[in-house]
């Protein structure tokens, strides 16, 4: 018997699998609205690194698009097939942003969606922030506690000393922990510092109430090594060291762009002269290659993920899905 719940889509794959390609596509066959669910590309500034293709949605100039709250695309040059987007250059990249942050700005882009009588596609490779929305995490608000003071407190014990915390605070967190990996120990102690709630209590789960379909891109891995060292090139001729300069002048902290990882971090290292543009590029190459092997061994833990090919595949599955 069909479900009378609101419908939601999920497109996931590995970074350069085609996502925005294949549901810009699908967008326009089932008048879809795309939700991003990439953590990088909430900044605004930070395009070619993120990979954000705004022209796939069918805007004729991207760079002067103007962006509603929710980073909807409205106004600006587009054509008439331009597809709606969502959660693409919301914040300034200075901005602090989390995953918390994220799942009540995909609920409310969503719920927009739906109200409109179009259909929501949540669209990306962040795991973390796909799952905080399919499964709905339950994320706490920040207690009185100051957080520096906490964490400059913890970070003068040792591993051993952070353990014996955890586990007296939260045995359940102790037993599931990678147990040499200081900064996850660490966060799971200050997490009931901070909130006065246990790890394990803040990750208990309430699902939305949508009837979910999601869509896995499938492609050997050899093949997406393929895909990331080709698009690397690209990048690097579409101005990828002129992006991370023009951050810099914009007042973004090295130290920030290292957070930002891959394309940000390595480059960043080539411009304070740590390391070569050689061993940029190399070691570039290599981060984006183990970024991609992570991306699939989160995804493959959820076994609600039907693996497609492309877009006939997809297209099956969401007529079958719709009726």
């Amino acid at each position: 018997m069909p479900s009378s719940k609101p419908k939601l889509i999920v497109i996931l794959g590995p970074t350069a699998t085609g996502k925005t390609k294949l549901a810009v596509s699908l967008a326009r066959k089932f008048k879809g609205e795309i939700i991003s669910a990439d953590s990088r590309q909430v900044y605004r500034g930070m395009d070619i690194g993120t990979g954000k293709d705004l022209r796939e949605y069918g805007l004729k100039s991207p760079s002067v698009a103007s962006k509603r709250a929710s980073g909807r695309a409205s106004g600006g040059s587009k054509t008439a097939s331009a597809v709606p987007y969502h959660l693409i250059d919301i914040i300034r990249p200075q901005a602090d942003f989390n995953v918390a942050k994220y799942q009540k700005l995909a609920y409310k882009a969503i719920g927009d969606v739906q109200s409109r009588g179009k259909l929501p596609m949540l669209v990306g490779g962040t795991g973390l922030y796909i799952d905080a929305v399919i499964k709905g995490y339950e994320f706490m608000e920040h207690g009185t506690y100051n957080i520096k003071q906490i964490r400059q407190k913890l970070e003068k014990l040792t591993l051993a000393q952070l353990l014996v915390k955890l586990k007296k605070i939260d045995s359940e967190t102790f037993d599931k922990i990678d147990k040499k990996n200081r900064r996850r120990v660490q966060r799971a102690v200050e997490i009931f510092y901070e909130t006065g709630k246990t790890k394990s209590e803040i990750d208990k789960k309430s699902p939305p109430d949508y009837d979910i379909l999601v869509l896995g891109i499938k492609y050997p891995l050899e093949k997406i090594y393929g895909k990331i060292d080709k698009r690397l090139s690209g990048r690097m001729k579409e101005g990828m060291i002129r992006e991370v300069k023009s951050l810099r002048q914009q007042g973004v902290s090295w130290k920030k762009l290292d957070g930002f990882g891959l394309e940000y971090r390595y480059v960043s290292r080539y411009l304070r002269g740590q390391i070569t543009e050689a061993e940029m590029l190399e070691q570039l190459k290599n981060a984006i290659h183990h970024f991609a092997k992570r991306q699939l061994t989160w995804f493959k833990r959820n076994q609600d993920i039907i693996w497609i090919s492309g877009a006939i595949e997809a297209e099956k599955a969401i007529k079958k899905f719709l009726k």
